[in-house]
């Protein structure tokens, strides 16, 4: 199981080109490390680089899929909350958007959007 201590660690393994971004954001707890992933991931689908995206929401759904309880909440209060804003920003983009989105992220992202304001 992941934790919050070890995320930071893990996401620049997975994915090197965001340890520069992690250096900088000084605080280590899960949620600004979603942060900074969902920041990443959205400077990637404005360059239309999707493989890059692709990675990312790969990550966040084993993230969301083998981490502790605090991990599992930072994915989905911060980076699967991200989508309306990702698809909001990027009207162009939102059927690639899709096309890479993990059924399993898809569907949390759906049960949000049904349950706000209920």
């Amino acid at each position: 199981m992941i934790n919050q201590v070890e995320l930071p660690m893990y996401l620049e393994d997975a994915i090197p080109e965001i340890s520069h971004d992690l250096v900088l954001n000084c605080e280590t707890n899960a949620y600004s490390a979603m942060n900074t992933l969902t920041a990443f991931t959205s400077e990637n689908i404005e360059a239309h680089n999707y493989n890059v995206v692709k990675r990312c929401f790969l990550l966040a759904d084993k993230l969301y899929s083998k981490g502790n309880g605090i991990v599992k909440n930072a994915v989905e209060n911060v980076f699967v909350f991200s989508f309306t804003r990702m698809f909001d920003c990027f009207p162009a983009e939102k059927k690639q958007i899709l096309a890479i989105l993990p059924i399993s992220l898809y569907s949390l992202y759906i049960t949000q959007v049904c349950h706000c304001g209920s």
